[in-house]
């Protein structure tokens, strides 16, 4: 990562943290995670693949481990990606006392030496939408790597119509960044990742972007 690069996400990570802190999330619409929308993290998981009890899994954004607590069960290993060693504290417990013990947390600034190689499955919700497009590549760049021959990530991408910012603002308010299907494809293009879109709408206005992203076998 250049040092620009690392400048900004020390900056996201502190106006996240700030945010976690002040327990934001307790009270998200999102709160829930997938459940919030009537559907869970499997369902919209075996609409591009099937889990297997071999997998290692990287949820990025894992937060109190809402959707880890569906995905854990049915892999060998999950790593929780978050900003906040106390958001991570919390999801650790949570999945403890629901009997996961497949789980290892992993502070966002620490992600590249604290996710192995060989990963099978990248999953994140509610999370690229709120970082800055260059952490969103550096996330994508990286995961390239660490991505076991076929392995995959399933990752949820905003557009909103009339909402949002078209880039980040590091502001006290939850900041909302836009992608098209086609910054979608390119980002996928940029790593050398093969990409499958899949589109709900999810409100009036917006829509949610399912990217099936594979690093070839």
């Amino acid at each position: 990562m250049t040092a620009e690069g690392a400048g900004a996400l020390r900056s996201n990570v502190a106006h996240w943290r700030a945010l976690q802190d002040a327990d934001y999330f307790e009270n998200h619409q999102c709160y829930g995670g997938l459940k919030a929308f009537g559907r869970d993290a499997t369902d919209t998981l075996a609409r591009f693949l099937s889990l297997r009890p071999d997998m290692q899994v990287a949820v990025v954004g894992c937060g109190y481990g809402r959707d880890t607590l569906q995905i854990a069960p049915q892999v060998a290993h999950v790593y929780g990606i978050d900003v906040s060693a106390r958001i991570l504290t919390k999801a650790h417990r949570f999945l403890e006392e629901h009997g996961v013990r497949n789980f290892t947390p992993v502070l966002a600034e620490l992600w590249r030496d604290g996710i192995p190689d060989g990963i099978d499955l990248v999953f994140s919700i509610v999370v690229m939408q709120h970082l800055t497009r260059d952490l969103v590549r550096d996330y994508f760049a990286g995961f390239a790597r660490k991505l076991a021959p076929g392995g995959s990530m399933v990752i949820q991408f905003l557009e909103s119509r009339g909402y949002g910012q078209q880039d980040a603002e590091l502001a006290t308010y939850e900041p909302s960044v836009n992608w098209t299907c086609w910054d979608i494809m390119d980002l996928a293009e940029a790593v050398g990742l093969q990409a499958e879109i899949r589109t709900d709408r999810v409100a009036e206005t917006a829509l949610w972007h399912w990217g099936h992203f594979r690093r070839p076998a």
